[in-house]
This record gives structure tokens, sequence and C-alpha cells, in this order.
């Protein structure tokens, strides 16, 4: 009897756990810029995650699945949005038992000027890379993307 295997990557091909440690490491360097950019908006890494998804109009549930959370979860994240005036629950026209979230004319501004700054300046890890490798980048991840939410059972981007 005899065992088959897939074939053996050449011996220079990272492994998996490799290419994974080094992806989180790059992760949190981003994830840190962010936070740290954010705290200068008075924003907490959950409200700045939350707000960040609010450049357009979303029901609780909505940003609770782009988060990645449950939306009784969300809903302590909104009110404090809320009370500082930067976004407002609407009730959705289509459907008035949901609410939507809006973000307030202060709210598009902090939205905009948070923007900036964390696109705005040199984010770290991102200036080492030449166009040609923004773009490589940018399609090694979509790919990834894209089967993950194949896989996920989702067939459009969040």
């Amino acid at each position: 009897m005899t065992l088959t295997s897939e074939p053996r990557p050449p011996a220079d091909t990272p492994s998996v756990e490799e290419l994974v440690d080094l992806f989180l490491a790059v992760m949190g360097r981003l994830g840190r810029h962010f936070f740290e950019c954010s705290a200068e908006f008075d924003l907490s890494p959950q409200q700045a995650k939350a707000f960040r998804e609010l450049d357009q109009p979303l029901s609780m549930k909505e940003l609770a699945d782009r988060l990645i959370c449950d939306a009784s979860n969300v809903t302590g994240i909104v009110d404090r949005l809320e009370a500082r005036g930067l976004v407002e629950r609407q009730a959705d026209p289509g459907d008035r038992r949901v609410k939507r979230l809006v973000l307030t004319g202060t709210g598009r501004e902090l939205w905009q000027a948070h923007h900036d700054r964390v696109f705005g300046c040199e984010v770290p890890v991102m200036s080492v890379l030449t166009p040609d490798d923004r773009r490589s980048l940018h399609g090694l991840l979509t790919r990834m993307d894209r089967a993950g939410r194949e896989q996920d059972g989702h067939s459009e981007p969040t």
C-alpha cells in the first residue's frame, strides 16, 4: 500500500506559521498606530473601530457584523458616540422598527479629521512598500479576504 501526500513545498517557502506570525506582528503595529491616533480624538479602541465603519448609515446589526460582535455589545459603544453628538439613531425609512446609525455634522467632521490623521501621515510599516509592492499586497489580501468570506458563507465584502 502506497501512501500519497501533497507535494512538499520548496525548502525556501515560508511555513504557514511563519506567515501568520509575521501577519499578526504587522497587524499589531498597524493597530497600535490606529489606536494611538484615535486616542488623540478621545476615541477608545472600540469606539474608533465603530466610528470608522460609519462612513455610511448602518443598522446596529450591520455595525455589529462589521465589528464581528453581538449587537448588544454595540449598544454601549454607540451610546457613548451619541452622547458626544457624533452619531444619531434614525428610523430606517424602509422599516421603522430598525434604527440606522448616522453621523451628525460634528460626527462627519471628526470622522474626516480622524481619517486624515490615521492615513494622512506615515503609516508604520507601509512606508517601506513601493507602488508595485502595494499592488501585489492588495491583490494577495483581496484574494485571501475573498476566500475567507466564501469559507464563512459570505459572498460580498464587508
